[in-house]
Parts: C-alpha cells; structure tokens; sequence
C-alpha cells in the first residue's frame, strides 16, 4: 500500500550526479532554480509550522542523487538526518536512477532516513532507452525496484510516454512490465520537447513526432488505471507547470492542467459506455463536484455524447437517491441506467475501447 499523502518540502538539484544529457532534458527549466546549499535546507525545515512538521516529507528532486559524490550525498542528507532525529520534519524521499543503487547506496540512505526513493525508469524498452541516452537497461530498472523493496523502501517510478521509438502500444506494454512489480507510487510524464535539448533538435529537423494532447492523455489514462488496479498511487501527470517551462516547450503534450485533462478523459469513457447502454437517454444525473470533468475542458468532452444522445442534458445526482458520489445515472422517461466508478473500473480496457490495449 502507498504511503499517507505527506505535504512536500521540494529541493531540486537539477543535473547534478547525471553520468550524461539524455534527450529529452533540461532540468533548470523544468525547476526553474539553482541547487540548494545544506544551509538553505536545514533553514526550510526550520521554518516548517511547528504542529505540522511530522506532515512533512523533503524530497530530493531532479538530477540522479545516489551518482553524486558520497561527500555530496551527505551534505545534503546531514541537515535531513538531523530534522528526523529531532522530530523537525516527518520523511525524507530522493530521486536517482536505477543504476546507481547497489547495497552501499542503500545502506547510506537508511542511515540518513530516506524512506522512499524514486527511480526514473521512463521506458521498458531498452532500444528506446538507448536512444534516449539514458545509460540503463529495463532489466536494471527491474532489479532497482526489486532491491528497493527487499530493503523495505517505498518505491516510486517515473515513466515517460512518447520517446523517440515508442509506440502506444510499446508504451503499454513497458508500463504492464514495470508495473507487475507493485511498486507504490508512480509520476507519469508524457514526452514533452523543449528547447535547448538534443530531442528539441530532432523535432526541428522532423527526425521525431510526439504525441498529441489527446494521445498523451490516453496512455496516462490507462497506465494509471493500470496502476491504481495494483495498488500503486499515481502521484503527479504531467510536467509540473511554471512560467520557465512554459516558455521553453517547442512541442509536444504540454497542458498546464494535464491532470484534469485525464480525469476529463475518463469521465467521457464512462459516460460513453453508459450512452452505449441508454442511448435514448436525455438526462445525465452526476455529483455536482463532478461537472466539469464530465464536460470536459472548454466543453471538449460534450460533442461526443451529442453523436449518441443529441437531447441529453446534464444534472446534478439528487441527494434523496442516496447513491454513492461517484454514481453516474442515465435516465430517459421513467427508465435509468446505473452505472458506479466499481463497475467502470471492472470492464475499463474493453470500455474504453483504445486499440493499443489489444
């Protein structure tokens, strides 16, 4: 099971500890910052409110962590282990590759009191990985979990949809592969092109297509109802969003909002497959906290329900019918058809009807 939702205390240290550039990187414009000094950690976790700091974990973000120097590993870690000891701060997490984790790693870390650590797999697919420049294997980032978890860490990994010579099928496949080892917690960020990097020239020269909007919000969707199927927490889809990054992106499947994009995604797969069932329908009765996703950003999800019940008109789930929230209700005269987020999830692969799920 996945940890308790915990309020980050993020640092980044971007590039640092990476053997080479993949492709695809830039994490000074993915950060937006400088690394951090030990000095400007262990000052953030002072000034943590008092009554709250067991709800805080500080994280480790960007560049590879266990490939930097030991010095520098525990520069950083030092104020980390400190903060723990004295009850300052509640957990600690970093982010590495799945290469650089052997049983010293793992002994250091524990010393420091990291508890979780994330692994930037990005793909199952090891020629994709090549040509990513990544360095690893999928067969390395396998036996990093599987030596994270023998250690008792909570295990997180990054996946990357959409590297030059991935399909969505490919994709899904590598996603099913990875995540057959139940690892607890997962971040998916579809391929996005910026600038500056060896893939933004690739797209510049049309040597590299990345998927669209609507592409890249499929394969998050289904990988993370995969996920969720296997009790591993989908914690973040999509670039976190800032002006730096905004400014940067040549191409590709950038939304700000690109969580809600999915959810909008998934409510439109339910819905479809409830018009399927009652396509006479003209009344769609969900919980009012539900709306916008049903409909969809700027409305996008609406027309695909008008090609099936063109009448259809959307309300809020009465609450004397004491049905779950989650409870999406067609009716159509004195008929109705009952459809829970259970019983989506039960038959989603055929409900969504995606050809890459086979």
């Amino acid at each position: 099971m996945a940890q308790a939702k915990k309020h980050i205390l993020p640092f980044f240290i971007p590039h640092l500890g990476c053997p080479q550039q993949c492709i695809f990187c830039d994490q000074h414009k993915i950060a937006g910052q400088a690394a951090p000094t030990a000095e400007t950690v262990w000052q953030a976790i002072l000034a943590l409110p008092a009554a709250q700091r067991q709800d805080y974990e500080l994280a480790f973000y960007g560049g590879s962590f266990t490939a930097l120097p030991v010095e520098r590993q525990e520069y950083y870690l030092e104020p980390v282990r400190q903060a723990l000891t004295a009850g300052l701060l509640g957990a600690a997490r970093i982010s590495t590759r799945p290469d650089c984790l052997d049983e010293v790693v793992l002994a250091r870390l524990r010393h420091f009191g990291v508890g979780t650590v994330e692994l930037g797999v990005q793909s199952m697919d090891d020629e994709v990985l090549r040509r990513a420049r990544r360095g690893h294997t999928a067969q390395q980032s396998l036996a990093a979990v599987r030596r994270l978890q023998r250690a008792g860490f909570v295990v997180g990994v990054q996946l990357m949809p959409g590297l030059p010579g991935e399909t969505l099928a490919s994709a899904w496949a590598g996603a099913q592969r990875v995540l057959a080892e139940q690892p607890q917690l997962l971040r998916i960020y579809p391929t996005v092109v910026l600038q500056g990097t060896a893939l933004g020239r690739l797209w510049q020269q049309g040597e590299y297509q990345p998927l669209s909007l609507e592409q890249a919000a499929q394969i998050t969707l289904a990988i993370k109802l995969l996920a969720e199927e296997q009790g591993t927490a989908v914690i973040r889809m999509g670039l976190q969003p800032s002006p730096d990054l905004a400014a940067a992106v040549l191409a590709g499947p950038y939304h700000p909002a690109f969580g809600e994009m999915v959810q909008g995604l998934f409510w439109r797969f339910r819905v479809l497959a409830a018009l399927r069932e009652m396509p006479q329908a003209a009344v769609l009765l969900v919980g009012r906290r539900h709306f916008s996703a049903v409909v969809g950003q700027k409305r996008q999800n609406w027309p695909y329900y008008a090609e099936i019940a063109p009448r259809l008109r959307l309300r809020e789930l009465p609450p004397e019918r004491a049905l779950p929230e989650d409870t999406l209700l067609l009716q159509a005269g004195e008929a109705e058809f009952c459809q829970t987020e259970a019983d989506f999830r039960q038959a989603w692969r055929r409900l969504c009807n995606l050809p890459f799920l086979g």
